[in-house]
């Protein structure tokens, strides 16, 4: 493994993109500094007034693939189309104004290939939560240790925690097969969008849990104000009424109230953080 195969990639690294000018860079170069080489990196652009498509097509490299929308489609439908168009036996969705850490790709593709039973469905690792200038602010994910956990418990947990502890696009790993039968992403609830899609991942297979950091989550002055908190924990205690509602994720009745007050605290947490971050 890590051979180059651009015909046959093992891996799908997929930017969907708009107006990403100021950060796509970091994107980009982040994969294609990695130390493991055999996947292809499909960029979407969502017809963007930028500069995006002039920053992307600087970058030679056989493996990048530019697909650029007539029209603006809207953002889940220009992320539904990135996965549509993945060749690799692995998917990772990449945001544009995120990155990945060197070894983030072989980290996690070693653990889905030696899966020959095909036991894990979702492969993540902790992230970095940073600000518009590249601070660490600090770091989140699902465990410190490496462990692999059954998917019900995962989601369990995750909801329990009131927050996305699974970590977003940069953050994990699936099999492209799954999404035969899961779906793509879905708008219903916006602010979970990755992670309602994670939860009907976990739904055929465990979690494989990295304590590694192999991401960068940004947050941006734009995302900082108290209207997006308050709406972001209004679309979890909506997402967490959804799966409670469906018995395909056993969620505990427990777990869904812990998960609805944890919810509330850490919007409390955020404005603060927030605040000061603008």
């Amino acid at each position: 493994m890590g051979n180059v195969s651009v015909n046959n990639p093992l891996l799908s690294v997929c930017i969907p993109v708009y107006n990403g000018e100021e950060y796509i860079k970091f994107a980009i170069e982040s994969v294609l500094g990695q130390n493991f080489t055999d996947f292809e990196l499909i960029i979407v652009d969502n017809k963007s007034t930028d500069n995006t498509l002039s920053v992307v097509k600087g970058y030679k490299d056989d493996r990048i693939k530019i697909i650029e929308n007539e029209s603006n489609i809207g953002l889940v439908p220009n992320w539904n189309k990135a996965v549509n168009s993945a060749s690799g036996k692995y998917i990772k969705i990449l945001p544009h104004d995120d990155f990945i850490y060197p070894g983030c790709l072989k980290l996690q593709c070693d653990i889905l290939e030696k899966d020959v039973n095909k036991n894990i469905s979702l492969v993540c690792g902790r992230k970095n939560i940073i600000n518009d200038n590249g601070k660490v602010l600090f770091n989140r994910g699902f465990s410190k240790k490496e462990i692999e956990v059954s998917g019900i418990y995962a989601i369990n947990k995750t909801i329990r925690a009131g927050g996305n502890i699974l970590g977003e696009g940069a953050a994990v790993m699936f099999r492209r097969e799954i999404i035969e039968k899961t779906g793509l992403f879905s708008s219903d609830i916006f602010y979970v969008l990755d992670l309602d899609l994670w939860f009907r991942i976990l739904l055929y297979g465990n979690l494989y849990v990295l304590p590694d950091l192999v991401s960068s989550f940004r947050v941006s002055k734009s995302s900082a104000s108290v209207k997006v908190v308050d709406q972001q924990r209004k679309d979890m205690a909506d997402f967490a009424g959804k799966i409670y509602s469906n018995k395909s994720f056993k969620l505990s009745w427990l777990n869904y109230k812990i998960g609805l007050l944890t919810a509330y605290i850490l919007t409390q947490a955020k404005k603060i953080l927030y605040k000061y971050i603008a």
